[in-house]
């Protein structure tokens, strides 16, 4: 079973363990004080804890936990807080009265604080995981995203139990918390590792889990420095990681100034600066200046629903992994929605006295949800319809363009480019009716209702004057753009705007740009879908023969290329190198740490030196020209023996010169079969005959291995491989006979007619 699938269990599992816990332990919320006489009295009172709910107040003397001594509790001895008791026993004045704790103790307040919201987050992170990983399953970036959810998740969940003190709960929230930023980071360097784009070295993420687990194992030892408490160490470094990792983000947004991945970094940027701001603001600072919170942490964290909506606004706009799919509207609407519905809802339970009830709190929340799904349709309604009247800045201008280029990129024919065009220009124009035509000199009618004479006149017009690639001729109602000429036919974009006015100057332009990428967009596709109908019918006519060698002959030709450029550009220049590091050896040189760090550079070099002259042998073999086709493969087998444990039993007998060509297809035939042996076979002896008889060149090739699939050697992969030698040999005009069945080795006969 995949790791991720058996993270996301075990993550299932502990957040059911401990939203058990949650409901079963409600917060009770009252920090005690020792007093001079040894009595232990309420010193505070948490706003939404069970305490303030059942009338307990400041100054009540707590006389039994569980009916021991107060001081017995392990929450009171440790942390000066009662929790995780059921019953509790106060004096207040003469009056003495044992309250009992239970599940049913949990407020309106703490049923959504500690279990809904909790719940419901982790639920929206595992959900989003699970998208993550049926789309991209073997992604190191997004498995490493699919863990950050899992973790924030679980953190938030554990959150409800530390704040109640419970010891797993408490520890758990700990490292989870420390840990997070880190993991985020990781993500992040991953990310751009893919996209051989980062600009922050990995070290600094190295540096981020080892410092934040040191602050770990500093919280664990908080109590016994009665100078440092548990929450600052916490605080603190959260603080720290923040700044840290904003400013990197700051950096890559710099980084990548004219760069498509700037929108990237820039919703990472928000994603993480929005859910943090509001608990860093309101919650850490102010503890660790004044002692004490603005907005309570309860409320704080509600913002970090903003970190999977971002995640997965990202994903949907296709500025993170790049994903092929598509969202509907309600969906997507439905999944904004949510997070101020919610927002709203805590704000009113917490300044709204008058609502308390717990149904009452749902029937708003839906209600408010209900709204902003109604408003986001309404907001995509009046973009649509009055976009051009309201938004008139050049920079929209721009949007539009970046827009409709990255849409361009997925349509798949000509038909969806013209329909992604319409789409876009009925978007940011005031547009009527709009065609996409063929304007034949017979056919000249209009494509929709219009006035006739203003139609003519328009045609006219495109008479009159050259045409090119966007451009645009217009009178009052009517425009024509022409798009280009398309296998011999002349093709425009035709509308009928709304109103009698002329188009501005940054309307021209922006229409004539568009028109000029989906041109272009066309014109590739159709020169495309031309090609392989040309290729396909070369096939058909000679059996794929005269293709099949032109590929594998411009492969050689570029491998030749290749090991020649190698050769003399960095081979030489790491020879000269070498020779450097020599002479800076025999130098009067007093520090022997540097002659050790020399010789460690010169046996570097040497290193790069053989694996570049290794490389040069595998694209371009010197000794089949220099010497020979037997010798060229004695000394591959020879230098196969080095990399394995394979036995090659070979008997090279070529007693014909062979061309160019043929010596060149076999030695590379038999380069693959033994690369073949070692990679997949499983072999431990091969035997290797090459003879020449009856005007044929024949190789035979024998290994004991584990045998293959000949269903599957059938069908082409994507990779040469094997499938690749039948093909070279169909080139050259032979034949090559493949047997094999699994756990029996492989039998390969092949000839090659002189």
């Amino acid at each position: 079973m995949n790791r991720t699938v058996i993270a996301m269990i075990v993550a299932l599992i502990v957040a059911l363990y401990l939203t058990i816990l949650n409901v079963r332990h409600p917060l009770i919320g009252m920090d005690v004080i020792e007093n001079k006489n040894g009595d232990i009295i309420v010193n505070d009172i948490y706003e939404f804890g069970w305490a303030k709910k059942h009338g307990i107040h400041i100054n009540d003397q707590v006389l039994k936990v569980d009916g021991k001594p107060p001081l017995s509790h392990f929450t009171v001895r440790e942390y000066k807080t009662i929790e995780q008791a059921k019953t509790i026993t106060i004096q207040r004045e003469n009056q003495i009265q044992t309250l009992t704790v239970d599940y049913k103790s949990h407020g309106t307040e703490q049923w959504l604080y500690y279990i809904a919201l909790p719940t419901g987050f982790f639920l929206f992170a595992i959900s989003l995981s699970i998208f993550l990983l049926r789309l991209r399953p073997n992604d190191k970036s997004a498995t490493v995203l699919i863990y950050f959810l899992l973790l924030i998740g679980l953190c938030y969940i554990s959150a409800s139990l530390s704040a109640k003190y419970a010891p797993f709960g408490r520890q758990m929230f700990n490292g989870i918390f420390l840990i997070l930023p880190a993991v985020f980071l990781h993500f992040v360097y991953h990310y751009f590792e893919k996209e051989k784009k980062v600009w922050f070295a990995k070290k600094i993420v190295f540096f981020l889990y080892g410092f934040n687990f040191l602050m770990f194992v500093v919280s664990l030892e908080s109590l016994s420095f009665r100078s440092i408490s548990e929450a600052e160490v916490l605080l603190t470094t959260f603080f720290i990681n923040m700044v840290i990792i904003l400013a990197l983000l700051g950096k890559g947004f710099v980084y990548f100034k004219k760069d498509e991945q700037q929108h990237t970094v820039k919703g990472l940027f928000f994603a993480i600066g929005l859910s943090a701001a509001p608990f860093v603001l309101f919650y850490d600072l102010p503890v660790l200046i004044i002692g004490k919170w603005g907005l309570p942490a309860e409320l704080t964290v509600t913002s970090f629903f903003v970190l999977p909506s971002v995640f997965l606004y990202l994903i949907c706009t296709d500025r993170l992994f790049r994903l092929q799919f598509s969202i509907n509207h309600f969906v997507y609407y439905a999944l904004l929605s949510l997070f101020p519905a919610f927002l709203v809802t805590l704000l009113y339970a917490k300044f709204v006295h008058e609502a308390r009830r717990l149904v009452e709190l749902a029937l708003l929340f839906l209600l408010i949800y209900v709204i902003n799904i109604f408003a986001l349709y309404l907001k995509g309604c009046f973009d649509r319809t009055l976009r051009a009247k309201l938004y008139v800045q050049k920079d929209f201008y721009q949007e539009s363009i970046y827009r409709i280029g990255e849409a361009l990129k997925k349509q798949r024919n000509m038909q969806e480019v013209i329909q992604c065009l319409e789409k876009e220009v009925r978007e940011v124009l005031d547009i009527e009716n709009l065609a996409f035509v063929q304007l034949a000199v017979q056919n000249r009618q209009a494509p929709f209702h219009c006035d006739e004479k203003e139609w003519m006149k328009l045609i006219k017009k495109m008479d009159g004057q050259p045409l090119s690639i966007g451009k645009m001729i217009e009178n009052k109602r009517l425009f024509a753009v022409f798009v280009g000429s398309f296998r011999q036919s002349p093709f425009m974009l035709v509308g009928k705007k709304k109103y009698p006015i002329l188009f501005r100057a940054e309307q021209k332009d922006w229409l004539s740009t568009i028109v000029y990428y989906a041109s272009v967009t066309i014109e590739n596709m159709l020169k495309v879908e031309d090609f392989i109908k040309e290729l396909d019918n070369l096939k058909e006519r000679s059996h794929s023969v005269w293709l099949t060698r032109l590929i594998f002959q411009w492969s050689e030709k570029e491998r030749r290329k290749l090991a020649i450029d190698l050769h003399d550009t960095i081979l030489q220049d790491l020879i000269v190198l070498k020779r450097k590091v020599e002479s800076l050896r025999f130098q009067n040189m007093r520090m022997e740490e540097m002659k050790k760090q020399l010789n460690d550079i010169e046996e570097e070099i040497v290193d790069m030196i053989d694996v570049t002259r290794e490389t040069c042998h595998e694209l371009r073999p010197p000794f089949l020209e220099q010497v020979g086709l037997r010798e060229a493969l004695a000394e591959l087998i020879r230098r196969f023996h080095l990399r394995s444990n394979i036995k090659v039993e070979w008997n090279i007998h070529v007693s014909t010169k062979l061309d160019e060509e043929r010596e060149l297809a076999i030695y590379r035939m038999i380069q693959e079969l033994l690369n073949n042996a070692l990679k997949h076979s499983q072999a431990s002896y091969i035997q290797l005959t090459l003879e020449t008889q009856n005007e044929e060149v024949q190789l035979h090739y024998v290994d004991n291995g584990i045998g293959i699939d000949m269903k599957k050697l059938n069908h082409y992969d994507g990779k040469l491989g094997l499938f690749g030698i039948k093909e070279r040999v169909q080139g050259l005009g032979g034949t090559c006979e493949m047997t094999s069945q699994l756990g029996e080795g492989l039998d390969i006969r092949i000839t090659i007619p002189l």
